[in-house]
């Protein structure tokens, strides 16, 4: 299940708030009923099963929203943390490329990513824009995985030389191009969402999914040409050894 789905579960059917006077009142039923029927038992029982059920669907119906959002913003909290550390340990690689452009990167798409998810994390924007953030971030995952296939032909060319070397630095090179594009459609594309965003509360951000559609086609092209690249690669080390 969902993580988010789990949460919101668990905070509208599980919460001591709903459930301790359920229980509550399944105990005194039960007491009530092994010493023979005490009336202020069973009151109390039906008044802790009906109050606690009554509490949950006023959650049920009033809060379930707020809930959400809550949860979305814990299990995206989680996550941040954990894409942090996987980013720090990449930019760490990037600094040995001497290429600063790789660096440069990496910092702006994290202050667009960090940007973007403070905008949509606001009160009634979050769950609205719940598709548009799945599609932004798999565009910084994408552009990500970019700047870490740009290493890896790096590293690649440092143990080559001659016309193989010159071969990998330049389909690098046109990796770093992907990437640029990349960062620049994802930049205008943040703009313009914090731009709706802050023209009306209310506005429907589905506007934005065909462009970052093809945003996304843009990063995916990098993958095919890495693809290619290490296909081509495994080839002439295969006739190399015949």
């Amino acid at each position: 299940m969902d993580p988010v789905k789990r949460k919101v579960i668990s905070e509208l059917f599980l919460a001591p708030s709903g459930l301790l006077p359920i229980v509550g009142g399944i105990s005194a039923g039960l007491l009530s009923w092994a010493m023979g029927g005490i009336g202020l038992l069973t009151l109390a029982a039906a008044a802790g099963i009906l109050g606690g059920l009554g509490w949950m669907m006023t959650r049920i119906i009033f809060k379930v929203e707020s809930i959400t959002e809550d949860a979305m913003r814990f299990e995206q909290e989680q996550r941040i943390k954990a894409e942090n550390e996987q980013l720090d340990r990449l930019m760490q690689q990037l600094k040995s490329d001497s290429d600063e452009r790789t660096q440069d990167y990496l910092i702006l798409l994290r202050s667009l990513r960090d940007d973007f998810q403070m905008q949509t994390s606001q009160p009634g924007v979050q769950m609205r824009s719940a598709r548009v953030r799945e599609q932004v971030s798999a565009i910084f995952n994408a552009a990500v995985e970019q700047l870490g296939n740009s290493y890896k032909l790096w590293q690649l060319s440092e143990s080559l030389g001659g016309e193989a070397r010159r071969k990998v630095l330049a389909n690098r090179e046109q990796v770093l191009q992907e990437v640029s594009t990349t960062v620049d459609r994802l930049q205008v594309a943040v703009t313009q969402i914090k731009d709706l965003i802050s023209q009306d509360k209310k506005v429907d951000l589905a506007s934005m999914r065909e462009e970052l559609e093809a945003t996304m086609r843009i990063a995916r092209r990098t993958e095919e040409k890495m693809r290619e690249i290490e296909n081509s690669t495994s080839s002439n080390e295969s006739s190399t050894s015949e």
